[in-house]
Formats: structure tokens, sequence, C-alpha cells
């Protein structure tokens, strides 16, 4: 998917509980996990857990 036509942040979906759809969720930490230090890694593998677990 190019930059271009990836969602923005209101294309994405939101659940009714007010959390982020888990493939929305999942993508974003995804792309996160390309640009982010590796400072960041840690936090943001544990968000994927948390994703990969959900589905």
């Amino acid at each position: 998917m190019s930059a271009s036509s990836s969602p923005g942040p209101r294309a994405m979906k939101w659940e009714n509980n007010g959390e982020l759809a888990q493939r929305d969720l999942s993508e974003l930490v995804n792309r996160l996990l390309d640009v982010e230090s590796s400072t960041h890694s840690n936090e943001l593998s544990r968000l994927g857990t948390k994703c990969d677990d959900k589905e």
C-alpha cells in the first residue's frame, strides 16, 4: 500500500468500546515499528503482541 492510498487516522475503524479495530491497530503498530527508533521497539512489540492475542 502506498503512502497516498494508506488510510488517515479518521479513516481507521473504531470499535464501540472506543478502541481501534484490531486490524487497524496491528497495521499501525507495524508501520510504527518501521519508522521508530530501537528504543521504542520493546513497547511497540508489546502492543503488537496485545494485537495478536485478541485476533
